[in-house]
Order: structure tokens, then C-alpha cells, then sequence
């Protein structure tokens, strides 16, 4: 029986395969990707870190009568204004005696208070730990739409959704830019990530191109306050009112839900513009609904008999169901189990890598506007070498790879810092070795989104790839902790993103090799693609056993 995805498939190839309406309609929804990306990642300039001290009070001799040192007060003393504290020193009968007080005069930033959010709001010293929740919040509201959006999606449309989701992208992103406290901010973003699982669409050159954009805009506004630079972000949602008359409704939906009216309508536009015949395209759209309809038809009949068991018994339709594999089948195996955790770890490790480097992108050498574009350019490279890479030497050996380059630059990008502390050559060799970093993490991420969905029979390819998806989200709401981290143990988000890349690189062999192989159908399948090679391992061991030391009569 077939099925409405190969009915959409038989139509588009009668339109032309990839042809003029195609490829129009595809572009004019990849543009709509700016919307999504620029909110995903620009709170790494919006809310960058602004260098600032304790601010000083009108009078200077106020901190005297403040510190409870009767001693300071009555002796000359030294005031410096810190970045946390004032600290009050003073030598009393030969011995220096220190008072600290918090910034109760609040801070003086060196760039102006309002270049950023975290210092438009001082975010600063006792609630610096409240920073990485910018991104952390928009990451769980992006886990929340992914649940919920989805089910709107396939009941009212694609495009519907799309529309109403940009139109709030660009009323809460104007919210976010006249958020009046840190706590409306928060929560404007967990809005924002709902939203965003449907503003866009994200491929890797189009997030490569997206990211660039984003720190292109970040350096021409540099000197405006940072609700201006956030209106300019949001403005690329205004997108939407051009969108409204060029983005027609998915031809798959529109089939899928037997709108004729709406498909022939369409089919009609596009024949038009991809130059072929209309009535060759509508013919093609009429044949195939005949045949769904004898095939509901048949389905009915089906539905309303029952299928008579090999004892006599009956069974019908609804208890055969039960035998369709869930993901209890798969825990219950303990080497397809082992399948599943190895893959939730490998997203949790790539998403958290490379989040993790774009929001420490500041603690490199040299701008770090230009910073951003070459980690978000390396994408390029690294989605180029995956394409020339995984149907060559196989999806597990470019994990492998990938993930070894990834864990091994970026362990010495940690060790380069703190050996050549001080050196002329030390921030070079660790900004390079984070650029080879992030185009491993980023090519191993684009391997685990190709590798991942063959790992799963077809009844739970799209939940296998879901879960997957849903603990990446778990790296990226880490991710933004790593700055704050560093700002205590500088050493510690390298060696955490390298230990764990060079630990995936371990465990991904854990996985069967599915290059070459048809996707599995059931869960024995998989388990079979175990068994088939543990059986070539032990031959080849038997065929070219492991050398051992010789004896003294061997020769």
C-alpha cells in the first residue's frame, strides 16, 4: 500500500524533481533561519561580560565612617576600588591592617552601563551566577515547543504555525529589548526558545551563514546600547509579512490532509513556474488520489473484519498493534540499550562543545567579533568534510575522528594556556587549537544527526532521533556556565569539553557500523547487525590471531 509521502514524492518528480517552484519555495523559507539563530546566539554579545570596579561615592572619606575598623578610620589608609570589593588597607603601628566592603555605591563600567544586559542590570560579582540562565532558559523553552508545537503543526499546518510564530518571535524579541528587570528577561527568553522550533529552518551552511550575521551586526552596534542591538536582531522577523505572500502550504500536509481545492491550486502555480505542463501534474495528483481512495476503501474493510490466529483464536487489528516494538523492547536488550545511552552522551557531548566554545569565544586572542565568524565559518569545512567522509570510511570511523580531533585540540589548547602562561605564543597556539576544536565537535554533531536516526528500527526512528535531540538540549543549557567557570578554575571547561569528546571517541564503538546496510525494520535487526560483527571480529582473530612472544625454540 503506498504511502502519502511517496504520493508527494511522485508529484514533485512530475513538477521536476529540484525545479524552479521547488527551489524558490525552499529559499524563501531558509531566509526565515536568520530569525532563529539570531536569538539563539546573541546573548553572547548582548550579555557579554563589561570590565567594571566598585564605583566610588561623591565623598571619599563616607568609607570611613562605614568600616567597623576604628583603628582605618583614625589612620591614614589606601582606598582601591576592586571589581567585587573596596578594599580599605592602612598601617597601623607597622602592620597593614585590610577592610573589604561590597560595591555599595554600585559599579562604574568601563564601556557605558548600558553596552550590555548583564551590566545594565548588574549582573555582576554576587549575581554573576545568575548569567548562564539567558541561555539556559531559552534552551528549556526550545525542549518545551518541541513537545507541544509539533501537534499544531500537523493538525492546523505548516504554515499557519510558521506565520504565527514569527509574528510572536518579533513581538516578544521587541519585549526582550524594554524588559524592565532581569526576572521579565528570563522569562521573555523561555518564550522566545517555545517559539523558535518553528521560526526556521537550520541546516549546517545556511547556521553557518546565520552565526556569521550575528557577529557582523554585534560589531556595528558595539557602540549603541545593547536594547537597540537586540531591536536590530528581532527586526529580521518583519521577514514574515514578505513570507505571508510568497510561502505556499507543504504539498505534503495539503495531500496528507486531502485539501484538493488548496493542492490544485498550487500544483497549478508550480507547474507554472517550473515551465511544465499543468494538466500532465494534475493527472499525476488525480491517479494518486484514486488510489487512496480504494485503499481506504480496502483499509475499512480490514479494520471492520478480524484475522483469524494460527490456534483458532481470533485477533484483530488493534491487538496485532501490540506486537509493534516500543522502547522498553530496546532496554530490555542490554547491547541496544547500550546503542541508545552511547548516542544520548555523544549529543550531550557535541551540543555542550560547541555552545560551550561559542560562549568562551570571548577568552581568545584578538577580537572577538572575528572570533565568533571563524568558529561559525569553521561549520563549513566541517560539514564538507563530513559529506566527503561518512559514505567512504563509514559513519563510526568519522565520529571516531572527529571526536579525536576535537578532544585531543582541545586538551591542548588547555595545556598550551598554562604552560606558556605569559608567552608571546601562547594565546596563538590556543586560539588555534580551539578553531581545530570546534571543527571537530561541529563535524562529529553533523555525523551523530546522520548516524543517530539509522540506529533505530522504523517504529522508533523519529522517537530515537527525538530523545537524542532532547539531550543535546541538556549540553546546550550547560553550556553557558563554562564562562562563569572559567572565571574560577580557568583550566576547567577545556579539559571538561576534551575529556568528554575524547571519551565519546571510546564509547562510539560501541555502535554498529550502518553505512552500506538497509535501515533497520525491527528491533531484531538491529540486535542482528551486533551479532554479524562480533562473528567477522572472531574470524578475523581466528584467521590472523594476535602475535605472542616467542619461545627460545622458536624461530
Amino acid at each position: 500500500m503506498a504511502d502519502k509521502t511517496s504520493s508527494v514524492d511522485l508529484v514533485l518528480d512530475a513538477l521536476g524533481g529540484t525545479g524552479r517552484y521547488q527551489m524558490f519555495q525552499y529559499f524563501v523559507c531558509m531566509f526565515s533561519a536568520l530569525s532563529a539563530s539570531f536569538q539563539l546566539l546573541n546573548i553572547v554579545f548582548v550579555g557579554r561580560d563589561v570590565a567594571h570596579t566598585c564605583k566610588a561615592p561623591v565623598n571619599t572619606s563616607d568609607i570611613y565612617l562605614i568600616t567597623d575598623n576604628e583603628l582605618i578610620q583614625a589612620n591614614d589608609s589606601k582606598i582601591s576600588f576592586e571589581k567585587c570589593n573596596i578594599r580599605v588597607e592602612a598601617n597601623i603601628s607597622g602592620n597593614i591592617s585590610t577592610s573589604k566592603l561590597s560595591c555599595i555605591y554600585g559599579y562604574e563600567y568601563m564601556e557605558g552601563k548600558d553596552t550590555s544586559l548583564m551590566s545594565d542590570m548588574d549582573i555582576v560579582c554576587d549575581k554573576e551566577h545568575l548569567q548562564g540562565f539567558a541561555q539556559t532558559l531559552l534552551i528549556t523553552g526550545q525542549g518545551i515547543g518541541a513537545f507541544v508545537l509539533p501537534t499544531f503543526s500537523d493538525r492546523y499546518g505548516r504554515r499557519p504555525l510558521h506565520f504565527v510564530s514569527h509574528l510572536c518571535f518579533l513581538g516578544f524579541g521587541v519585549g526582550v529589548a524594554f524588559a524592565p528587570t532581569y526576572t521579565v528577561f528570563l522569562v521573555l527568553r523561555v518564550v522566545l526558545g517555545f517559539l523558535q522550533q518553528l521560526s526556521g529552518l537550520l541546516t549546517s551552511m545556511i547556521w553557518t551563514v546565520c552565526n556569521a550575521f550575528i557577529a557582523l551586526i554585534a560589531y556595528l552596534m558595539q557602540t549603541y546600547s545593547w536594547r537597540t542591538t537586540q531591536l536590530v536582531y528581532c527586526s529580521v522577523s518583519l521577514y514574515v509579512f514578505v513570507e505571508f505572500f510568497l510561502l505556499d502550504e507543504s504539498l505534503s500536509w495539503l495531500i496528507t490532509n486531502n485539501k484538493t481545492k488548496q493542492v490544485t491550486k498550487n500544483l497549478k502555480k508550480a507547474a507554472r513556474m517550473s515551465g511544465k505542463d499543468c494538466h500532465t501534474v494534475l493527472n499525476v495528483y488525480k491517479k494518486i488520489q484514486k488510489q487512496h481512495e480504494s485503499e481506504k476503501s480496502l483499509t475499512e474493510s480490514l479494520l471492520g473484519s478480524k484475522d483469524q490466529g494460527v490456534n483458532g483464536k481470533t485477533e484483530t487489528v488493534k491487538e496485532k498493534d501490540k506486537t509493534k516494538p516500543s522502547f522498553l523492547d530496546l532496554m530490555k536488550r542490554k547491547r541496544l540499550a547500550a546503542n541508545v545511552f552511547v548516542l544520548w552522551f555523544v549529543w550531550i557531548t557535541d551540543s555542550l562543545t560547541v555552545f560551550g566554545l561559542f560562549m568562551t569565544s570571548y577568552s581568545l586572542v584578538g577580537s572577538p567579533h572575528v572570533n565568533f565568524v571563524l568558529y561559525s565559518l569553521l561549520e563549513a569545512p566541517a560539514a564538507i568534510a563530513l559529506y566527503f567522509t561518512v559514505d567512504r570510511y563509514g559513519r563510526k570511523k568519522t565520529s571516531v575522528a572527529l571526536h579525536g580531533i576535537a578532544g585531543v585540540a582541545l586538551l591542548a589548547a588547555t595545556v598550551c594556556k598554562f604552560v606558556g602562561e605569559g608567552s608571546l605564543w601562547s594565546p596563538i597556539a590556543v586560539t588555534v587549537f580551539s578553531f581545530i576544536g570546534m571543527f571537530g565537535a561541529s563535524g562529529a554533531w553533523g555525523t551523530a544527526c546522520l548516524f543517530t536516526p539509522e540506529m533505530f528500527p522504523t517504529n522508533l526512528r523519529n522517537f530515537g532521533l527525538g530523545t537524542s535531540s532532547a539531550f543535546s538540549r541538556v549540553g546546550g543549557m550547560l553550556a553557558p556556565f563554562s564562562s562563569l567557570l572559567a572565571e574560577y578554575v580557568e583550566w576547567a571547561p577545556g579539559t571538561i569539553f576534551g575529556v568528554c569528546c575524547l571519551l565519546a571517541t571510546v564509547l562510539v564503538n560501541v555502535l554498529p557500523e550502518t553505512m552500506g546496510r538497509e535501515l533497520p525494520q525491527t528491533v531484531d535487526d538491529v540486535e542482528a547487525w551486533h551479532k554479524k560483527t562480533d562473528d567477522k571480529e572472531a574470524k578475523e582473530m581466528d584467521t590472523f590471531p594476535m602475535a605472542r612472544p616467542k619461545g627460545p625454540m622458536e624461530c
